[in-house]
């Protein structure tokens, strides 16, 4: 089975959702980039609630395409495996979303399952060691760098609080972006480099 489209899903899934957050912004109809969160999007009665959805199902389906291409992609390339796992905090967590929308009780209890992308990026930069990996790590540490970010948000400022906290969300979701299109890229290359060297 060929890996590489299945890792080219790491690329796919940010545009999808990115795109997704500008429709839906349009189409929910009184919303703020700024100060709205993503859940707003979904949120239980607005116009956007049903688009957002699905939106959010297809990145959930998308990701675990591309988890089953990075495990594969472990196992060609002979690289340890538990990094990959933080990638299952991703589908928990939009799968839920998608779910249980906000304005329901439940929405924010998958929250804390996030954490597991800040783990495994954390762990892509101290496992996956090798010259050909250098790149990789260093951009883990960049797009983790950019996840922490959103603890901004702990800072006790009312006006912080309250105008920027779509923003101030929105590095969380850069972070793994950039994480995801970094590993569809450097995998791919990596598993390019190696069909060729099996050639010669």
């Amino acid at each position: 089975m060929d890996t590489k489209p299945l890792l080219y899903t790491g690329i796919i899934i940010p545009i999808v959702f990115w795109l997704a957050t500008i429709i839906c912004g349009f189409v929910h109809g009184n919303y703020s980039h700024i100060s709205g969160t993503i859940s707003d999007l979904g949120a239980i009665g607005t116009r956007s609630e049903t688009l957002m959805e699905t939106f959010t199902l297809l990145c959930t389906v998308l990701s675990v395409f591309f988890m089953a291409g990075l495990f594969i992609a472990c196992s060609q390339l002979k690289l340890n495996i538990l990094p990959v796992f933080g990638i299952i905090g991703f589908p928990i967590m939009f799968g839920w979303a998608a779910i249980f929308h906000s304005g329901n009780p439940l929405h924010s209890a998958s929250g804390p399952v996030f954490l597991l992308i800040y783990i495994g990026a954390l762990l892509a930069a101290i496992l996956w060691r090798g010259k050909e990996f250098k790149q990789l790590r260093l951009q883990s540490l960049l797009s983790l760098g950019v996840m922490l970010l959103i603890f901004i948000r702990f800072i006790p400022s009312p006006s912080l609080q309250n105008n920027y906290t779509g923003l101030i969300q929105r590095f969380a979701h850069a972070g793994w972006s950039v994480w995801f299109i970094s590993l569809s890229i450097n995998f791919n290359k990596m598993l390019s480099l190696k069909e060729q060297h099996q050639l010669k």
